[in-house]
């Protein structure tokens, strides 16, 4: 008996499950990309050679699609960066990149200055901000307000007639634009006639140091002029004298953010402050001086009225130092204030500390 031939078997229907494959994550190239459909820009940055101590703001558009960017400041010459900022479900807004530069371009006075040259003292910094891939314009800010429409300014506060030891050296800081060409003129007269032209580098805040050091005869007196496309802009005569025994030259930074340099003549006091501590030894025990700092004030000439207010300036700098010779080192004020004597004329006493418990003034 033959059998009966079975019936043919249906394929068997794999059924997915849909909202199965909804959980599945997506490959990363298929999720938009914000910044590619909605990039940022920058809608406007501040000018070049604005003072870093006031607002610099940098507006931004991310073009209405919130999210989170982060902004990062760098130095265009050392390539660092000098801080990020980060703003969270942001679309547009601005953000001020001047605390940021105050703390990065900070002041500061040569350790030694040998011959006349051209300084670095800070005051000035080049950069631009990056987000996403994208750079702002190039621009260098500096520490100084100057008026948009200076093509240059001289950055002194002091009178254009001073005085110097022949191992001393001042410092005159200035601004021009990038398109002015500056040289600086200095003259050496005495025993014989030099004459140096230096030729500081193009654009923003600058400073040049000055002495009669490096010249093959001891000046009596020097000029140095600052000429600005082939013409007389500033000039400041020095006197080359020997100073007082008691005298002490003190370098400060001014409200522009410029070196100063000024001879006290005379001292007033000279005094040690000492604390008193108690040390325990296995003989027993014994008063010590625990700390000591000295503390020296100094005193001025007498000076016009707007002269002794430059000096005064000095308890308002971010670094002060005492000078001997061509050499600089670090001291701190012992007071916050400036004591002005007279009238017209007007004596300026400013305290002065060592920076260190070892040094002595």
């Amino acid at each position: 008996v033959r059998a009966a031939a079975s019936a043919p078997r249906r394929p068997a229907i794999r059924i997915r499950s849909f909202t199965r494959s909804l959980r599945r994550p997506r490959p990363e190239s298929l999720i938009p990309d914000l910044k590619t459909f909605y990039p940022m820009k920058f809608t406007s940055v501040p000018a070049g050679f604005t003072s870093f101590r006031e607002p610099l703001p940098y507006a931004f558009d991310a073009e209405g699609a919130p999210r989170d960017i982060t902004f990062t400041i760098v130095d265009v010459e050392s390539g660092a960066t000098i801080g990020a900022k980060k703003l969270y479900a942001a679309t547009a807004g601005q953000i001020d990149i001047a605390p940021y530069l105050r703390r990065a371009a900070r002041c500061r006075m040569p350790d030694e200055v040998a011959e006349c040259s051209v300084v670095d003292t800070g005051g000035r910094v080049k950069v631009r901000v990056e987000a996403e891939g994208v750079a702002s314009p190039v621009r260098t800010f500096i520490a100084a307000k100057v008026a948009d429409d200076k093509l240059y300014a001289l950055l002194t506060t002091q009178y254009d007639c001073r005085a110097m030891a022949a191992d001393e050296f001042d410092a005159i800081g200035y601004f021009a634009m990038p398109d002015a060409v500056v040289e600086i003129v200095v003259e050496a007269f005495g025993s014989g006639y030099e004459r140096l032209v230096l030729t500081p580098p193009a654009g923003g805040q600058r400073t040049v140091a000055v002495t009669p050091r490096g010249f093959a005869f001891v000046p009596s007196s020097m000029r140095v002029t600052i000429r600005v496309d082939d013409e007389e802009a500033d000039t400041i005569d020095y006197e080359i004298a020997e100073n007082l025994a008691d005298a002490c030259r003190l370098a400060w930074f001014n409200r522009h953010g410029a070196p100063e340099l000024y001879t006290f003549p005379a001292r007033k006091q000279s005094r040690v402050e000492a604390t008193r501590g108690r040390i325990l030894h296995p003989f027993g025990g014994e008063d010590v001086a625990t700390r000591r700092d000295d503390v020296l004030t100094l005193v001025s000439a007498y000076e016009p009225r707007a002269q002794a207010e430059a000096i005064a300036e000095a308890v308002a700098s971010p670094e002060v130092r005492a000078v001997r010779g061509g050499r600089t080192r670090r001291v701190s004020l012992a007071t916050d204030k400036a004591t002005l004597h007279g009238g017209e004329m007007n004596l300026v006493e400013v305290e002065i500390r060592a920076s260190g418990e070892e040094d002595r003034l």
